[in-house]
């Protein structure tokens, strides 16, 4: 290992940015001299990762699909041609395979090792790209516990290390800890947690329905009380203009929130995994737009490879929450969904349990933690080079 190792890291969305930002801060521990270069967000840029593009600021600086094309074209050269010419010791892609597949590809041709974070999800969509997986890296760090054997047992070296979400989460709480269901269930006073996602487009579609089934709870159970999660200020302010100015937001404090809830209404995604680490019974919502329905019709429904969409339902092997997705046809069905679930007490106290124990292994025991773990696995191969 040289001296002064040089890791270059790429991640795309904020998301990524984070779990590059923590797995520096833990990489700095073991290699104090190491230079970290790369595409990378304004966590990471803090963290003392040298930017050499932003594409977490992507969304809210273009228009339409063709600008973004163009200007991921010119950011996937830029990029490749950084690798050429800084040559680093190892490649840590995190999670954006549409991005990192191409500079993988830059990686192996310039003899750098790659070590992928955040494993690609070809399991579920595109199982014929694991001959892509083996050939453009060296390792998988994997976040959910089975992705390991399905990697290794198709000649892919991967590690299961543990999910970096549960590494910033209290302990979860024992079933006994949990907010009262019963009470909740006699006298009305539920406390309903209301996720819409975090991305712009994501809470424009999913925000007004959510807020039209918070005022179908609250029709139905008049001492109910519904709030919206909210990541930062803006998708606070972007909660507003879709649902109404009047509905109650929690800016920042979504394990808060969750810690509290009987109850939950989420986009689909990584936060169910949050919702589900409390204990707390949910609908799971998704709506895409037209031109995805349409390409979700023609292509993607017959090449999707797991029987459930949600990664709470795909994790445990079976439906345990309802999924109203790629999309649901309207208020009334959502609203219905979530009514008819509240309502039957033996299902949410069995499905309570049933997403304590699915999570419970996700989390890396202290002091220990996933970044922890995948820090451990570069400065391994660093070691062997």
């Amino acid at each position: 290992m040289s001296e002064r190792p040089v890791i270059f890291l790429s991640a795309a969305e904020a998301s990524g940015d984070h779990h590059a930002a923590v797995l520096i801060s833990a990489l700095k521990r073991r290699l104090p001299d190491a230079r970290f270069v790369g595409a990378a967000g304004p966590e990471m840029a803090a963290a003392g990762c040298e930017v050499i593009i932003d594409l977490t600021k992507q969304a809210s600086m273009l228009g339409g699909p063709f600008l973004k094309i163009l200007y991921y074209r010119r950011a996937v050269k830029k990029l490749q041609q950084a690798i050429k010419d800084i040559r680093p010791d190892i490649h840590v892609p995190v999670d954006s395979p549409a991005l990192n597949w191409h500079l993988c590809k830059a990686a192996k041709a310039a003899g750098v090792a790659v070590m992928y974070y955040v494993a690609p999800q070809v399991w579920a969509w595109a199982p014929w790209r694991i001959k892509k997986v083996r050939r453009l890296t060296d390792h998988v760090a994997c976040l959910l516990p089975f992705e390991e054997e399905y990697f290794r047992s198709r000649g892919v070296a991967a590690t299961y290390v543990g999910h970096p979400l549960f590494d910033q989460l209290p302990a979860q709480p024992a079933a006994a800890n949990c907010p009262d269901l019963a009470e909740a269930w006699l006298d009305g006073n539920w406390r309903v947690a209301i996720l819409p996602g975090s991305r712009p487009g994501e809470i424009s579609k999913l925000a007004p329905a959510m807020a039209a089934t918070a005022e179908a709870i609250r029709q139905r159970w008049p001492d109910a009380k519904c709030t919206f999660t909210a990541i930062n200020e803006a998708a606070a302010g972007q909660i507003r203009a879709a649902a109404g100015s009047d509905v109650d937001i929690a800016v920042g404090r979504t394990a808060e929130v969750l810690a509290e809830s009987h109850f939950a209404v989420v986009a689909s995604g990584t936060v169910t995994l949050e919702v589900a680490h409390f204990g707390v019974p949910m609908v799971i919502a998704y709506n895409v737009g037209i031109w995805q329905k349409v390409i979700y019709n023609l292509v993607a429904r017959h090449l999707i490879r797991t029987r459930q969409l949600s990664l709470v339902n795909i994790l445990a092997g079976r439906k345990i929450v309802p999924e109203l997705m790629p999309w649901f046809a309207g208020v009334q069905e959502l609203a219905d969904t979530v009514i008819r679930e509240m309502d039957d007490y033996g299902s949410l106290h069995a499905t309570r349990e049933k997403l304590l124990k699915l999570t419970a292994p996700l989390a890396v025991p202290p002091p220990g933690s996933a970044s922890d773990n995948v820090a451990d696995i570069i400065t391994g191969m660093l070691k062997k080079k």
